[in-house]
């Protein structure tokens, strides 16, 4: 196995190899061969990382540490971070399919990520003095106590940062699981994590599948868990935590509608829906999934479309070149394939792929599906098309379906697209746009319907790991 591509622990300040190998294995998406086993922790491992996560709490190597003292150690995780961008960029490629640009591009902003959570960090602070005629009252924001972070595979270190950084920060021990898909950054966020000298049980990291989850997950000294992936794995989680009522946030995925009005440019939308889909290889949650289009626009926009995703510059991860790559691994290859041949209708590729075993999958538009099989997450380069006549039946099709993460509109009037935004069951609505980071500094997007539990936001992902205490000295005069 590369080098890189390691499954890394670190446990109680030691890092080690996870020791039991699993039966799958991991996927070079390049050209289909394999890189090696999958691994997991040992229970043995995975109990030690829990007890010195729960000393770092109850006796307060880490919870206990003023809030000034935990953004200095983040800040030297930060710089840390910010000397193995490279490396980290280098292993997401290979273990997500993503092409090299765009995993350098996250892979930079690591450390960004840092030092925004301690800014929020800051800014909130811990406490608040709420005293009035002369009694002392205090609001307290304390840590719910350990925190596990399970993270996905199709932008492994840029999803696992955020969370991490903001457990930390709040007080809460993190125990980190990457996806059994995408574990070699472990190895450069462990480094980073002793580098900058933070307490054995403050971060650690095991890694195994759905044993190794369910295990940390149902323990009763697990308080809060932080989990970004499929609705399946979210209920499954959820399940998990409900008999102890563990703090969750849980942010799952969308069959993300997109509203095309009438009076929409054709090529603009076209760009920016087949950006979109194509956005990490289409391996993206708040990717459009479904193109909600007036039946007069439908071919005209298919043909744009069809035009701009063939241009597409289809290669290796590992290539400078490539625009778009290969999917992550064969497992999904193949899942991405079958849910597409269920939608029904006429699958069109669009882009001609490489030669080779690569695990790549053409961006397809998909035409004539029933609307009721395409609420349906379809994690990969898939649009499916669905026209309407009246505005009213486009917006019961956007609407469809129980999720709600994301939703775009596309219309040269702009006070009516705004219009059509409001209307949408989505925790986030763009207009005119594709774009991945947030529309503004402030944004706060809410997890509706299936799509998850709790918000996205800075100051939403800070606050999931904290409760308020209020201690004060009671009112003599309250008459009850």
């Amino acid at each position: 196995m590369d080098e890189q591509t390691r499954h890394t622990e670190l446990i109680v300040g030691t890092t080690a190899e996870a020791a039991v190998v699993l039966d799958g294995t991991l996927d070079d998406p390049d050209d289909g061969s394999s890189l090696g086993s999958q691994r997991a922790s040992t229970p043995d491992a995975v109990e030690a990382a829990l007890v010195a996560a729960e000393a770092a709490w109850r006796v307060g190597d880490w919870s206990d540490l003023p809030l000034v003292e935990r953004c200095e150690a983040l800040e030297r995780f930060a710089v840390a971070l910010d000397r193995r961008a490279g490396e980290i960029a280098w292993v997401d490629a290979i273990d997500s399919g993503v092409p090299i640009a765009v995993t350098r591009l996250m892979g930079e902003s690591l450390g960004g990520t840092v030092r925004g959570a301690i800014a929020t960090a800051r800014g909130l602070g811990e406490e608040a003095d709420l005293g009035v005629d002369g009694r002392r009252v205090e609001l307290l924001r304390l840590p719910w106590g350990p925190a596990a972070i399970l993270t996905p595979w199709n932008a492994p270190a840029a999803a696992a940062i955020g969370k991490v950084a903001n457990a930390l920060l709040a007080g809460c021990p993190a125990i980190l699981k990457p996806s059994e898909q995408a574990p070699s950054f472990s190895t450069a966020f462990a480094a980073a994590a002793l580098e900058a000298g933070l307490p054995p049980g403050a971060f650690q990291i095991v890694h195994g599948d759905r044993e190794v989850a369910a295990a940390l997950t149902g323990d009763p000294r697990i308080k809060a868990i932080a989990l970004i992936g499929g609705q399946a794995t979210g209920r499954a989680v959820a399940a998990a935590a409900a008999p102890r009522m563990a703090a969750l946030q849980l942010e799952l995925g969308g069959s993300n509608p997109a509203l095309v009005a009438p009076d929409a440019e054709i090529e603009a939308t076209a760009e920016a829906l087949a950006e979109g889909m194509t956005k990490l290889n289409g391996q993206w949650c708040e990717a459009p999934r479904r193109a909600i289009v007036p039946a007069a626009l439908q071919t005209d926009l298919v043909d744009a479309l069809e035009k701009r995703l063939a241009a597409l510059a289809v290669g290796p991860a590992r290539s400078e070149s490539t625009e778009f790559g290969p999917l992550a691994n064969r497992g999904h290859l193949a899942r991405v394939g079958a849910q597409v041949g269920a939608l029904g209708g006429e699958a069109r590729p669009t882009a001609e792929l490489p030669a080779g075993e690569g695990l790549f999958f053409s961006p397809t538009i998909v035409l004539g599906a029933d609307p009721a099989h395409a609420t349906e997450e379809i994690f990969g380069p898939v649009l499916t098309i669905l026209p309407y006549g009246a505005e009213a039946e486009g917006l019961a099709l956007a609407n469809a379906g129980d999720d709600g993460l994301a939703a775009y509109v596309f219309g040269a009037d702009r006070e009516r697209a705004f219009a059509l935004g409001t209307r949408l069951h989505a925790g986030e609505v763009r207009i005119g746009g594709t774009k991945l980071i947030d529309l503004v500094g402030d944004s706060t997007q809410s997890f509706w319907g299936s799509s998850g539990l709790g918000s996205h936001g800075a100051r939403q992902v800070f606050e999931a790991f904290r409760g308020s205490r209020i201690v004060g000295e009671d009112d003599p005069a309250i008459p009850l």
